[in-house]
Parts: C-alpha cells; sequence; structure tokens
C-alpha cells in the first residue's frame, strides 16, 4: 500500500475499521504508527506496526527491511482533519500525502 491509498482510509472510520480488520491490527494497541519503507517518499510503500513491536523508533528494521516512521495513525488523523486543515478542502490523496510527507521533513 502506499501513502495515497493509505489516505482515503483514514478520512473515513468505516474504511479504517475495514483496513484495523484486513491487516489484522490490534486497535488496542497503545498507538498504530504508518511507516515508509526505507525512504520518505510518497512512491515508498507502507507498513503499519503496533507501538509495542516498534518501541516508537524513527527507524525500525524487520525482516532485514528499513522503516522510517511518518507519524502515528491518530496523529495523521488529526493533521489531516484540524492541524493542516486538509479534510474536505478540495485536496486529491496526492496533495494529502505531499503535504504530510512536507511536514515530517521540514516542520515535525
Amino acid at each position: 500500500m502506499k501513502l495515497t491509498e493509505l489516505i482515503s482510509n483514514l478520512t473515513s472510520n468505516e474504511r479504517l475499521q475495514a483496513m484495523y480488520e484486513e491487516l489484522g491490527l490490534n486497535e488496542e494497541s497503545e498507538a498504530l504508527l504508518i511507516y515508509l519503507k526505507e525512504e520518505l517518499d510518497i512512491e515508498a510503500d507502507i507498513a503499519i506496526f503496533e507501538i509495542e513491536e516498534t518501541d516508537d523508533d524513527l527507524l525500525f528494521q524487520k525482516d532485514g527491511i528499513q522503516y522510517i516512521q511518518l507519524f502515528p495513525i491518530a496523529h495523521v488523523i488529526d493533521l489531516i482533519e484540524f492541524d493542516l486543515n486538509l479534510k474536505d478542502k478540495g485536496y486529491s490523496n496526492i496533495e494529502i500525502a505531499q503535504k504530510l510527507l512536507d511536514y515530517r521533513k521540514n516542520d515535525a
């Protein structure tokens, strides 16, 4: 899954719940973290890990693959809806994904 695909799941409670079930994520985890595979790039594949597995490390390695943390899912939802005010403003998923990456690289 790419970040642009994830955006549509994060802006709909129904799709978010379906994604949690499909990926077998534990919603009772202290946090679910979004990681990008090998680089902070819009084309990078993403993975979602429970904080208990990654210890909230910015760089996390699993099965020989390096992952870089973007943000916790809850934080991304807050960024989209409130802090960056991107929801329902006519931005495409690509534009939202790029703004999140820019925010992570420059402001976070």
